[in-house]
């Protein structure tokens, strides 16, 4: 197959350009807009009564570098009855809460809780001793999670999945948990500490503070005489704390201690926006694929990887993940990403799920599949292995994983990216279409369009 280049900007679903498609965008968009102003009304005449939903919103919109606004939103993130008022205002994306608000929801530990305050305060306490040249800042001790130049470090899941875990371990051992990113970037260019959550940066005076210092690099973080301690990604960190949400706690949280930890930078969050807008992705009411079609399996290699060649493979995970997607979540708009845009433009352009929403729309009938993507003319690079692909390069590859966390469900192959999607969408509605205990899903086309 050739390589499929869409516009630039090109954002659409499919290039529609049936006048009943255009009057339904109009009409779609005025009736958004009619709705969210009339629930705007009724919540300001109840916001009294509503003790779990209450935040002082000209602060937010100040604190928040997040996705632009920021809304009153209850402690159940993947609400599905979730009104527009509460995920959309302006089209723009709103379900990305703040600190503040998590940490707020009664399925938290308290250790999390406590967690955060303390780090905030050993944090500040360390930055006034050293100021101070003060002994007392040898009595703070810290757990640095790291990537420089000569780590061997993964991909961005690799070095992202492992930090809810090292959290934990950081809250066991007395340690102030600090991330740090040399390559291909730092971290601060795509994520950021949220305000009220836990500031791991370790940019300018932090670093200036410890860059000299003993690291430990191979130290036992548990050995309190080791001030710093500092460790790479971790295999089994993301499946223990897995077991840990199982077997302690009964629930997911994952994906709470995530947006503590993390939010996504103005330049990210510029562009997520602008996507959810353009796609007209509303938080928690569509759902998401992913396909990682390069990943080392059946002959596959990743570096000389091309469509042409596993055409048959990757067209038959293609079609079962969409089968996944819309089992999961029926009659919901899908977005597909994939670490190969040749994937993503058989799914949109030349598949039958591409045909079908052709068809329905020709006949005025609401499709049963819809799926949507980015701009996906360029591939996203992988930051491992994409050492010059540049900051726009890298972006797109967070900006999925951020588009894929604030939906409902996540139908995902194998490797860890698809995971930490799923995992930062609840980790409740997820399947896998692909990989160990995967699942063959019935074919979502056929119930026709006549029927």
């Amino acid at each position: 197959m050739a390589k499929i280049a869409a516009p630039a900007g090109s954002n659409r679903i499919y290039d529609q350009q049936a006048m009943a498609h255009k009057l339904f965008r109009v009409a779609f968009g005025f009736a958004l807009v009619v709705y969210a102003v009339v629930l705007v009304i009724l919540q300001n005449q109840h916001l009294n009564t509503q003790t779990t939903t209450i935040v002082d919103f000209p602060v937010i919109v100040e604190k928040v570098t997040a996705l632009g606004q920021s809304v009153p939103v209850s402690n159940d993130v993947h609400n599905d009855n979730a009104t527009a008022s509460e995920t959309i205002a302006g089209y723009t994306a709103l379900f990305y809460r703040p600190a503040s608000i998590i940490l707020q929801n009664p399925k938290l530990p308290e250790w999390v809780k406590n967690y955060v305050a303390w780090h905030r305060e050993q944090r500040a306490r360390f930055l006034d001793a050293k100021r101070n040249n003060s002994s007392s800042a040898d009595d703070v001790k810290f757990l640095i999670y790291r990537c420089l130049q000569f780590d061997v470090c993964g991909g961005a899941s690799d070095r992202l999945q492992d930090l809810p875990y090292k959290m934990m371990i950081a809250n066991q051992t007395n340690r102030v948990l600090l991330v740090v990113w040399e390559k291909p970037v730092p971290l601060e260019t795509f994520l950021v500490p949220p305000e009220d959550g836990i500031d791991w940066s370790m940019q300018g005076e932090m670093h200036d503070m410890l860059k000299d210092l003993e690291w430990h690099n191979k130290g036992d973080e548990y050995k309190s005489t080791l001030q710093i301690v500092s460790a790479v990604r971790m295999t089994d960190a993301a499946p223990l704390f897995r077991k840990y949400e199982a077997d302690v706690v009964g629930h997911k949280i994952y994906h709470e201690i995530f947006r503590l930890l993390f939010t996504p930078s103005k330049a990210l969050a510029e562009r997520v926006e602008a996507t959810m807008k353009s796609l007209e992705l509303i938080p928690s009411q569509y759902s998401s694929v992913h396909l990682r079609v390069k990943y080392p399996q059946h002959g596959i290699v990743e570096e000389s990887f091309s469509f042409h060649d596993h055409k048959a493979k990757v067209v038959e995970w293609a079609r079962n993940a969409v089968n996944c997607a819309v089992e999961l979540h029926p009659n919901s708009t899908i977005y597909v990403s994939s670490d190969n845009n040749d994937t993503i433009g058989y799914l949109l352009e030349d598949s039958p799920f591409a045909q079908h929403y052709i068809d329905a729309t020709t006949h005025n009938k609401p499709p049963i599949v819809k799926l949507a993507a980015r701009d996906y003319s360029k591939e996203n690079a992988h930051i491992a292995f994409s050492l010059n692909a540049g900051i726009d390069g890298y972006m797109s590859a967070f900006e999925d994983l951020i588009i894929m966390g604030m939906g409902k469900c996540v139908a995902h192959g194998p490797g860890g990216y698809g995971r930490l999607g799923a995992a930062l969408c609840g980790g409740e509605c997820v399947v896998a279409h692909q990989g160990r205990h995967s699942k063959v899903c019935s074919d979502a086309l056929t119930k026709t369009i006549d029927s």
